[in-house]
């Protein structure tokens, strides 16, 4: 007799609204309008090369400070609670936007960004005490080395030679573009969920946490 065939089980759909479901969070600092307005123009720029890369979507572009990924939810809500405080620790401060570059490295392009300047040790401060409240609250903390950037695209695959090549001359090509500075404010921290969809990542907020009001005078803010 023929084994009776059995109709393949269906997934049911993962419900990201569910109460008990995992939130999918990050700590990141929003961009304004016209540095989302340049990560539009670059990304079009390069676009037009068919490379296998997947290009971020410029209106939810943002400088990323600690990936926290999946998350029950009474742990998020302790991190909203305990956020505020250490954010409002540190003063408001300004970076700029700066010229194109790639990770790991030019031979093996795995992630094109664009790059951001100013005062670092500010930056640093900020994502090592999240990084500490973080630690506290039992979250998982990458140990690399900080490096600000904003994200332009993703290579799908591992970049040959040719690839890689034409990557890096293309990057040179659009510096031009990139090397006009934008102010970059940053003046809040924002916890953002991650929803993943077909059409690409969609975020939510979940709460802002303002930075403190910036010192008065210019000399005491350190720059």
């Amino acid at each position: 007799m023929t084994p009776r065939s059995r109709r393949p089980s269906k997934q049911r759909p993962v419900d990201h609204d569910a109460a008990d479901a995992a939130h999918r969070l990050f700590l990141a600092v929003p961009l304004p309008a016209p540095v989302q307005g340049r990560v539009a123009d670059l990304s079009a720029a390069l676009a037009d090369n068919d490379w296998p890369v997947r290009w971020v979507n410029p209106t939810g572009s943002h400088l990323t400070l600690h990936f926290l990924g999946d998350t029950a939810p009474e742990r998020a809500a302790l991190l909203r609670l305990a956020l505020p405080a250490v954010v409002a620790r540190h003063p408001a401060f300004a970076l700029r936007t700066a010229g194109l570059g790639v990770f790991p490295n030019a031979r093996r392009p795995r992630v094109i960004w664009l790059g951001l300047h100013g005062p670092a040790h500010r930056l640093e401060a900020l994502h090592r005490d999240l990084g500490t409240l973080l630690r506290n609250t039992g979250f998982p903390i990458d140990d690399g080395q900080f490096s600000p950037h904003v994200t332009l695209g993703r290579v799908r695959d591992d970049a040959g030679r040719e690839l890689a090549a034409a990557i890096a001359a293309r990057l040179d090509n659009e510096s031009a573009l990139a090397d006009s500075p934008l102010p970059v404010s940053v003046a809040e921290v924002v916890l953002y969920r991650s929803i993943l969809a077909k059409q690409g990542a969609r975020y939510e907020i979940v709460t802002r946490c303002p930075l403190a009001a910036p010192p008065s005078d210019p000399k005491d803010a350190g720059v």
